[in-house]
């Protein structure tokens, strides 16, 4: 919650004399003559008294107090009564009385918001009268507004749920000391709280204490022994690390003090200051050692929380599998027999498969034998058919090659040129040959020129391939 300091509660319109001489001014007796107007000047000052609290973080509001408050240039306005008694009229203030405790924190939540509600209180409250009001009051709105920011500081100090919700009423009233200026005003914003069941205040060997409901409570729980013991042991730590602190500031001190006295040539005196160091020394090392042993069974309590959390998850994820198994109707029976099932049923197939193999083959026989036919003289039949095609068509396959062949032979006569005949000497002889010719001057004999015609040649050329190919394969 935003609180603020000095005048920032003012208007823009303080300043304008004429406008806030009006604002000053009384009320009419008679609201109907002019309505409006009246409404107007009550909205001005409701809202003002309002803002004033907010940023003066105070929920208690006097007469007297309010008057003094708005003094502005000698002038106090004449019509804060009148604004108090509408205000508690229509529930906007309620006397500080009615929300005090009669006996004790636990009996105030009974007698005053139970038997006494607040609103018949508030609606009874001067009625019909004009006197002016008396006491402090107490501004509803802010009431509850100051409960939600003490619930959400509360929270934010929170670090381990089963241990952290119990807390000293002095400690967290230093927490609180932004959010609410005096001590009346805290204790009746946490009186609303324990009347809304946020909160529980108590005691504890004369001390206050005061209980939050965590965020996943609707009303909080009473205090248990163990709270108060978990609670007691934060306050022990908390006075052994002040006490550590005292120490360690006494062992610096009573350092210095033993060479300063040293530098001043009093052995005695440094040899007193060197003794009490040595004492706190030692008491500093005792009390280190008993709050470490405090802080590990402060975080033993604390971790005894997640290994509940832990537990709850197992039972409930263990619940959770084994309805799942029995809604599904899984079991180490169930899968079993389904397992022999279908070995059964897979067994069934085999059978189904040989009685088949053997019924064909039965019913094979059976019509041979009636035909009186022989098996074997069919096989043997059928072996020298095989042959047959086969031959049949290897024969065949070689008779369209050739046909093909010479066919190709015809079609393309005449597209290439007769040949000269190969040499026959050797490439040696010929080689000899050639350079007598180049030694003498005169060149090689040419081959003669073909006689035939090209069509001739490219016959003969492709008879003589076709016939190489064919002793070839």
């Amino acid at each position: 919650m935003d609180t603020t300091t000095g005048t920032e509660h003012l208007p823009d319109c303080w300043e304008d004399d004429e406008r806030m001489g009006y604002l000053f001014s009384g009320f009419r007796e008679n609201r109907q003559v002019n309505p409006r107007d009246w409404d107007n000047k009550m909205k001005f000052w409701s809202e003002l008294i309002l803002k004033y609290g907010k940023t003066q973080r105070t929920l208690l509001f006097s007469l007297e107090d309010l008057t003094q408050k708005f003094r502005r240039k000698g002038v106090v306005p004449q019509c804060i009564g009148a604004v108090m008694r509408e205000m508690n009229r229509n529930g906007q203030m309620v006397r500080a009385d009615d929300l005090e405790a009669s006996t004790t924190w636990l009996s105030w939540g009974v007698n005053t918001f139970v038997r006494k509600p607040v609103r018949w209180t508030m609606a009874s409250l001067f009625q019909q009268t004009n006197e002016p009001p008396v006491g402090n009051f107490v501004a509803v709105e802010l009431l509850k507004e100051f409960g939600e920011a003490f619930l959400k500081r509360h929270h934010e100090n929170v670090h381990c749920t089963s241990t952290d919700h119990v807390v000293d009423y002095s400690t967290f009233k230093q927490e609180c000391v932004d959010l609410c200026q005096d001590d009346a005003s805290f204790d009746l914003v946490l009186l609303h709280l324990q009347r809304t069941k946020q909160v529980l205040v108590t005691t504890d060997d004369n001390t206050k204490v005061i209980k939050f409901a965590s965020k996943s409570q609707k009303a909080v729980s009473p205090v248990t022994s163990v709270e108060l013991g978990t609670l007691r042991l934060k306050k022990t730590i908390l006075s052994m690390q002040l006490t550590i602190e005292r120490l360690s500031r006494v062992v610096e001190q009573e350092d210095k003090e033993t060479r300063q006295q040293l530098r001043k040539g009093k052995k005695t005196s440094a040899k007193n200051a060197l003794r009490r160091k040595k004492l706190a020394q030692k008491r500093l090392a005792s009390d280190e050692s008993t709050l470490d042993a405090l802080q590990q069974l402060q975080e033993r309590l604390e971790s005894a929380e997640s290994d509940k959390m832990v537990l709850e998850a197992y039972r409930s994820g263990s619940k959770a599998l084994k309805k799942t198994f029995d809604d599904n109707g899984l079991s180490p029976e169930t899968v079993d027999d389904a397992v022999s099932d279908v070995q059964e049923v897979m067994e069934m197939c085999n059978e189904i498969d040989d009685t088949m193999v053997r019924g064909n083959k039965s019913i094979d026989d059976t019509v041979s034998f009636g035909a009186d036919i022989d098996l074997d003289l069919l096989e043997s039949e059928l072996e020298s058919l095989i042959s047959g095609d086969l031959d049949v068509s290897v024969t065949t396959t070689s008779s369209k090659s050739t046909e093909q062949s010479k066919s190709t032979a015809k079609d393309t006569s005449g597209s290439m040129l007769d040949l000269p005949e190969v040499p026959s000497a050797s490439p040696a002889e010929l080689d000899t040959s050639f350079k007598e010719d180049n030694t003498s001057g005169s060149m090689l004999d040419l081959p003669e020129v073909p006689s035939g015609s090209p069509a001739e040649l490219d016959t003969s050329f492709k008879e003589d391939s076709m016939r190489k190919s064919m002793l070839a394969s």
